[in-house]
Formats: C-alpha cells, sequence, structure tokens
C-alpha cells in the first residue's frame, strides 16, 4: 500500500454503534493515500508519558488541578507545544468539576483507575497523536480532525472512541469526558471539532491561526488557515476603516452552517482513525488489520446544557405521570 506522506513533529452518554459502519460515510472509498476527505500532510507527534502525554499535556493530575494555567516563554510567540498544553489545561477543565470536594482525584480524574482507586499517579499516558484537516481542498471547511492512540492500545481487540467537540469548542473539546475515558480503556480516540472550533482571524492584522494553533498572516496561510473570513483585499480595508480591531470566528462567521455536517464530521473522524490505525500497525502481508467488522466503536457526546427559557405551552399530561 502506498502510504500517506505524515510529517513528525519530533461522560457523557455512551453507546455501542456497530451498525454505525453500514453507512454509507464509512463505505471503503480510500483512495491509495488514505480517505478522500483528508487535505494535505498529517502531522503525527509521539508522547513518551513522562515529558508529556495524550491526556494531560504533561501536566499531570496535579498541573490539570492547579488555578494557575501553564504559561508561555515567550507570550507573543507561544509554541506549538505550549499552545497545545494550554488548549488540553483549558478544555479538560471546562467540562468536569477540578476541586476535590467535587471527586476530581477522588472518584475520577487521570490518576483514577478503571476500578476507581487512586493508583495511576499523575496519569500521564503515552502514544501517538495524528492532526489533519477534513474538507475538499479549497479550505473553506477545514475541519480538523485528530486521532491519539495510546501506548496500551491492542490492534488485536481493537476499539475506537469518538470524542467530538461540543459547542464552539476546538478539537480538543472533549479530552476530559470521552477522551479520557477511552485512553484508559486503550482505545484510540477519534476527535473532531466539527468545523465549528475556535478558529481566530484578526482582521485588523489579518492573522489567522493554523491547524496547531500558531498564528500567521492569512495569505501566507493560505488554505491551511483554520479560518479566514471571506473578504476581499478591497472589502478586508474597507471594513477595518470602519470598523476597525476586530475578530470574525469561525462558528459565527464562515457562513458554512457547519452544524449540519456534525454527524458526517464525527463519522469521518473514525474513518480518519481506521487510516491512521492502519498506518501504524499494517503489514506487508496485511496492509490493513484494523477493520470495522473486527473493531469495536463506541460514539461518545457531551452538550452544553440549555436552560432558562420555559416553553409557552405544555404537552398534555400523561395519565401515568405523577
Amino acid at each position: 500500500m502506498k502510504r500517506r506522506r505524515m510529517r513528525f513533529l519530533g461522560i457523557v452518554a455512551l453507546a455501542t454503534v456497530g451498525a454505525l459502519f453500514a453507512a454509507p460515510a464509512l463505505a471503503d472509498d480510500d483512495h491509495d493515500g488514505g480517505p478522500r476527505f483528508i487535505v494535505g500532510e498529517i502531522l503525527h507527534k509521539s508522547y513518551d508519558g513522562l515529558t508529556d502525554d495524550l491526556l494531560t499535556g504533561g501536566l499531570g493530575r496535579a498541573g490539570l488541578q492547579s488555578p494557575a494555567p501553564p504559561g508561555f516563554a515567550d507570550p507573543l510567540h507561544p509554541t506549538t507545544a505550549e499552545l497545545r498544553q494550554r488548549a488540553i489545561y483549558n478544555n479538560y477543565r471546562a467540562l468536569v468539576d477540578m476541586t476535590t470536594k467535587g471527586g476530581y482525584g477522588v472518584l475520577y480524574g487521570p490518576n483514577i483507575d478503571l476500578s476507581g482507586h487512586d493508583t495511576l499517579g499523575e496519569g500521564k499516558i503515552a502514544g501517538d497523536e495524528f492532526l489533519a484537516y477534513a474538507d475538499k481542498g479549497a479550505g473553506q471547511k477545514n475541519v480538523t480532525m485528530m486521532v491519539q492512540i495510546p501506548a496500551s492500545f491492542d490492534p488485536n481487540n481493537a476499539c475506537i472512541v469518538t470524542a467530538t467537540s461540543s459547542g464552539s469548542r476546538g478539537v480538543y473539546g472533549a479530552i476530559g469526558t470521552a477522551g479520557e475515558w477511552g485512553l484508559k480503556r486503550g482505545c484510540a480516540v477519534a476527535y473532531t471539532d466539527k468545523g465549528t472550533g475556535n478558529g481566530a482571524h484578526d482582521l485588523q492584522a489579518n492573522t489567522v491561526n493554523l491547524i496547531d494553533g500558531v498564528r500567521q498572516d492569512a495569505v501566507s496561510a493560505g488554505t491551511l488557515s483554520n479560518f479566514t473570513a471571506d473578504l476581499t483585499p478591497a472589502g478586508l480595508a474597507e471594513f477595518n476603516a470602519l470598523t476597525p480591531n476586530r475578530f470574525a470566528f469561525k462558528h459565527a462567521h464562515s457562513q458554512q452552517n457547519p452544524e449540519k455536517d456534525w454527524g458526517r464530521n464525527t463519522l469521518e473522524a473514525v474513518k480518519f482513525a481506521f487510516f491512521v490505525l492502519n498506518e501504524k500497525f499494517g503489514t506487508p502481508a496485511d496492509p490493513r488489520p484494523i477493520r470495522r467488522w473486527r473493531s469495536c466503536a463506541t460514539a461518545a457526546g457531551s452538550r452544553n446544557p440549555t436552560c432558562c427559557t420555559p416553553p409557552t405551552t405544555l404537552p398534555p399530561r400523561h395519565p401515568a405521570w405523577p
């Protein structure tokens, strides 16, 4: 098999969905370089589980609980590793109670094993991480996909857990919920920001962020931009003259209506996981050992609660209701 070139850079509701893989979106339509929806390079990084890791970004249980976020050596020019660590810190803390009285580090957290005991120390998990965009090639959507494969993954008992981000969170949005659940069980975790991730276009400076969070000039970034507002140079200049110092954000201003494709994005993240797993574990004799019918997939999701506005009319009262 011709392998796609990879650049090496150094809970909620759970439901098993075996039938999911019969869906047309997961048909075997890969070309010889990988899934057709993956564009550009696949970024790959291995983590040793000591200095850095998949689950905590090297911070460990204590670092994630610390009220002080990890800093930047040069705040104006943060590194890719620093941005990743800050993203993991913020996203992990966003969805779970981080207080000891609330249960963190006692009932749940990186240090808690599958039996509910405090045996995992700082809870760092070694393994591989893969990042790529899903798009049709024009760079208009650039849905971020990520797969984490823990060192404990067993190709003879393959399992994949989906971790689609909620709201406008970036690709690490579900790392503290579905991500932790899957990694601790030795499963690959298939993440996606479903096209609503926090791409920010600084219109005045005309800078955007790339897939790894690094800022770059929008023109230089081109189709590698996470999000660039759909403005002509003349239109951008006119807008800045009338309303200076503004930002455009992907979820609000992309005009892509990404919500309609959340299901497709989740399915594609799983398919991307199958691809990178076979790239990692395939051999000349068996280039695709991880197959749908020999694997277990679990779909996981979380959502931001809705509140505060009662319905104007209530449904009829069921006789069985108290």
